[in-house]
């Protein structure tokens, strides 16, 4: 609940501290008593179960324990008056329609959604057809530096894939803004450069994608200090494990091959020499 020194510290009205802590109270309300399935997670069920997935476009939806966990750090550093950001709207849900669709419709009606399958909100006046292969200035002009937040999940975890996210996300934020994303743990160098997000402890669940996702941000999210129950992942060595496979490709990208004198040929006693340098052997 907002208390009342809560309320001042925050600087909110009694109505807007009344609205927030109806948010809050709803992530954690049961759907049925005693069940221990949140009301978001339970409508995020139903709505997966109705809108399955489509493997041409990479489709892989949250699991409804996770889209949950999502809505709660949205709530609470996205949506009303929160954060540095002012704009007139909330969050841009770019790839991530089963996180809008997991808001209560008053909430849905200041955050928009981008996304390739238009089938997905045909009476949903937020849904706006997004391809990342298209420039951000395709979309509405009046959402250029609109959003407070960005929630994003593209389809493949390539980093030419990720720069025109990137630069989506740039476009649409206002200056301040927050930033939500999920891709592998491999990506948090690039991730970093590009948007200047971290991982979290918390690992979203996505049932049937076949590698582990890391749940990235650019500010601090208590709510993803948490370690998932659903993945039986250990974050912290997931993380180790994939800086020492980014530092490793990226040392063995800077050797450059040793050649020969001839054209395109290679010294293979050169080779075999410094292989041996670097702690290899036969």
């Amino acid at each position: 609940k907002i208390t009342a020194k809560m309320e001042a510290e925050l600087g909110l009205s009694s109505a807007e501290a009344e609205a927030k802590t109806r948010w809050l109270s709803s992530v954690d309300a049961e759907a049925v008593p005693g069940s221990g399935v949140s009301v978001v997670e339970a409508e995020a069920a139903s709505w997966i179960a109705s809108h399955k997935e489509i493997a041409d476009m990479n489709q892989y939806w949250y699991s409804p324990a996770t889209i949950s966990k999502m809505v709660r750090v949205i709530r609470r550093h996205c949506i009303g008056d929160t954060g540095d950001a002012k704009a007139p709207l909330d969050c841009a849900f770019v790839s991530t329609p089963s996180i809008f669709f997991a808001l209560e419709k008053a909430e849905r009606a200041n955050s928009r959604v981008l996304d390739y399958d238009r089938q997905l909100g045909t009476e949903e006046e937020g849904m706006f057809f997004y391809d990342f292969n298209e420039p951000a200035e395709n979309l509405p002009a009046e959402m250029k530096g609109a959003f407070r937040s960005v929630v994003i999940d593209p389809p493949f975890i390539t980093r030419d894939v990720w720069e025109k996210y990137a630069e989506s996300a740039r476009w649409l934020l206002a200056p301040g803004g927050l930033i939500i994303a999920t891709t592998v743990a491999e990506n948090a160098p690039m991730m970093a450069e590009l948007l200047g997000v971290r991982p979290n402890q918390f690992l979203p669940s996505i049932p049937n994608l076949p590698y582990q996702y890391a749940m990235y941000t650019s500010f601090d999210a208590p709510d993803l200090d948490a370690v998932n129950a659903e993945v039986p992942v250990d974050p912290a060595e997931l993380l180790r494990s994939a800086q020492a496979g980014y530092e490793a490709n990226k040392a063995r990208a800077s050797e450059a091959p040793v050649r020969g004198k001839g054209n395109g040929a290679y010294d293979f006693e050169a080779m075999l020499e410094a292989a041996m340098k670097n702690g290899a052997h036969p």
